[in-house]
């Protein structure tokens, strides 16, 4: 089916949110294709810095003819204005995080996922179709009767790191210690605390030159993240780096200076952080969670569950064992080999097609 546009709307936009990163390569597909294509989000959940990428959500006027895509994650304005539209829809799945997790820090961001999640059989009903950004998404929806699921892996571009590392970042990383990385929100499902502590090992036992990187927005759940700042002051970790926020280019600059990307993550639809990782040529440790093992696509080092000590471990082989070393990254640069060939254009005309 040919469509004269294909909008999307989001709950919100953020420079190197996963979503907001995957809205903004769809729009380019869309518009490389010759079809009209805007993004769409509430105004008041549009970061400041990215005013000029996106529209507020009240500009949004379907037309006949149009498609709307929705990339679905949590309880927002946006789930209304998707109902509401007569436009051709799809959800765009990129699983809703257990409330669980948020229950202790954010009550109520914790009833806004509970509510998304509630809402979520009610949204595929209200679509045309589904498309999960992981087979893991897929499967979760599909179990709530949703019918013309489809998996669209989630989109990965590397003309986000085509710029020069930040000098200054890099400087900073210049010195001779071990640097173990995290990149995420910060937020209770990525369990950055279990990361914490196992550094804490690593670092006073087996690596005392090194350092945790942890690149990453507070803003997701500031409650979560001041009780991490304060559990490395009590493990008495000054080798602990909280990075708020990461321009493209710093962002480079800690990827480069890496000896090993790492995550405890307990929830994920999918990880785009472990592909960067990859693409930068860093090894990767991650739990073997969600949709991790579909990002990973069979490179890495995964874990299920470890100790402190038993992940501390772990990070030590990693950032020395030069022969594991070298296994890891080959399979990783052929992973990346593998998504550099993916024929994109092809899998959505093919989506668009079946609509």
């Amino acid at each position: 089916m040919n469509f004269v546009a294909i909008h999307q709307i989001a709950a919100g936009f953020a420079a190197g949110d996963a979503i907001s990163l995957e809205a903004v390569a769809l729009r380019d597909l869309c518009r490389a294709m010759g079809v009209a294509s805007e993004i769409f989000v509430p105004a008041d959940r549009i970061a400041p810095d990215c005013r000029a990428d996106v529209r507020p959500l009240e500009e949004y006027r379907p037309g006949t003819g149009e498609l709307l895509l929705f990339h679905y994650s949590i309880q927002s304005p946006a789930t209304e204005a998707f109902r509401r539209s007569p436009a051709r829809k799809v959800a765009i799945y990129h699983n809703v995080t257990p409330a669980d997790f948020f229950r202790a820090f954010d009550e109520p961001l914790a009833a806004r996922l509970e509510a998304a999640r509630s809402e979520l059989a009610d949204v595929a009903r209200a679509a045309d179709a589904v498309w999960a950004d992981s087979a893991f998404n897929a499967a979760e929806v599909a179990a709530l009767g949703a019918r013309n699921v489809r998996v669209f892996p989630l989109l990965f571009s590397a003309r986000a790191f085509d710029v020069p590392a930040d000098p200054v970042v890099r400087q900073g990383l210049s010195g001779p210690s071990k640097k173990i990385l995290f990149v995420g929100r910060l937020a209770p499902n990525k369990c950055v605390e279990e990361l914490i502590e196992a550094f804490a090992w690593y670092h006073k036992r087996l690596e005392r030159r090194s350092e945790l990187i942890l690149v990453g927005s507070e803003r997701s759940c500031p409650r979560y993240f001041a009780m991490l700042r304060m559990f490395a002051a009590e493990l008495d970790l000054m080798a602990v780096s909280f990075v708020r926020y990461a321009s493209p280019a710093g962002l480079i600059a800690y990827y480069e200076a890496a000896d090993l990307f790492a995550t405890a993550s307990r929830h994920e639809g999918y990880c785009l952080p472990v592909v960067e990782a990859m693409f930068k040529g860093v090894p990767v440790l991650a739990r073997n969670v969600g949709g991790v093992p579909e990002a990973l696509d069979g490179a890495g080092a995964t874990f299920a569950e470890a100790k402190p000590e038993e992940l501390a471990c772990l990070m030590r082989r990693l950032t020395t064992d030069a022969a594991l070393r070298g296994e890891i990254l080959a399979a990783q640069r052929a992973r990346i080999q593998r998504l550099a060939a993916r024929p994109v254009q092809e899998e959505l005309q093919g989506l668009l097609n079946a609509l």
